[in-house]
């Protein structure tokens, strides 16, 4: 395939089209300016750039897909010529689920801690040798293989592009999803908290039927997005287990006795809850997963 990106300087437009060079596609892409650790590592990839801005000249007939950045302007010179020669133009969410949906999707969604319990579970899977593959919101953040059954996403919530306003979570049709927490600030995209609460129960609402949600009980407003459901799929609460603390230092209460832990925030203990039950769903048994994140600082 021969795929132009739109702007190519946002991190999850470059992760996936270094994704798509390494499977061997014809990969361009413009942007009005790039992060120096991207161009370094575009040079190191051989990705076809210019300088930054936008370039006509890349916008032809031979391209087979035009990915849309979720910060291009609807008047992006690149985007109106794409739109008049009737190039097929998606998102990059919907070009992931593609690429992954014949995988076993596990999507992790929250407004403050989706990276956090992204981070724990992908820790534990590695500690344990488990070969998952991956796309996170980070530099060289993507993995994806042939032969691997699970990918791990993060699932963000702001708008996936110009040419469909939707949040990037609703496109990824989950089997195992987990929802820590939503908090709405105002001058965002949503207007008001209730159109933003209602994006997190489509996205409940758009998980496969017969999958499963692991939620954070202890937020209101996820216990009852979820709880209120009709979809027909298994639900997993959460909450922050029993803990002590001495001199600074969190035990975990586990079947063994207390754990010692690296880490330092409670709220951490929470999100490892919400992690330790993907985990489980993914193969990994209690014992190992705990094993692990006595290593997680």
């Amino acid at each position: 395939m021969q795929v132009h990106f739109i702007g190519l300087g946002e991190i999850n437009m470059f992760n996936l089209a270094i994704a798509l060079h390494k499977k061997g596609e014809t990969v361009t892409g413009s942007d009005e300016k790039f992060d120096e650790s991207l161009e370094q590592i575009m040079q190191e990839q051989g990705l076809e750039s210019n300088k930054a801005g936008w370039f006509l000249d890349k916008i032809n007939e031979q391209l087979d897909m035009v990915v849309v950045g979720a910060t291009v302007k609807k008047d992006n010179p690149e985007l109106l010529k794409a739109q008049e020669l009737g190039l097929q133009l998606v998102s990059h969410p919907e070009l992931l689920f593609e690429l992954c949906k014949f995988k076993t999707r596990v999507v992790i969604a929250g407004s403050q801690n989706r990276t956090r319990v992204t981070t724990m579970v992908l820790h534990v899977l590695n500690y344990n040798e488990v070969e998952v593959d991956y796309a996170l919101s980070l530099p060289n953040g993507i993995h994806l293989t042939e032969g691997n059954d699970f990918v791990v996403i993060e699932g963000g919530d702001g708008s996936s592009s110009i040419v469909d306003a939707s949040p990037q979570f609703h496109k990824y049709h989950p089997n195992i999803a987990l929802l820590s927490d939503f908090e709405f600030k105002e001058g965002g995209f949503y207007t008001n908290f209730e159109i933003y609460a209602e994006q997190y129960g489509i996205f409940v609402n758009s998980i496969v039927k017969g999958g499963s949600i692991t939620y954070n009980e202890e937020n209101a407003e996820v216990k009852k997005r979820v709880e209120s459901s009709e979809n027909p799929i298994r639900k997993f609460p959460y909450t922050t287990p029993e803990y002590q603390e001495y001199d600074g230092q969190i035990f975990l209460d586990t079947p063994d006795g207390e754990m010692p832990l690296e880490m330092v925030e409670t709220n951490d203990l929470r999100n490892m809850a919400g992690a330790k039950w993907i985990c489980q769903q993914m193969g990994v048994d209690e014992v190992e997963f705990y094993e692990a994140m006595a290593t997680f600082s």
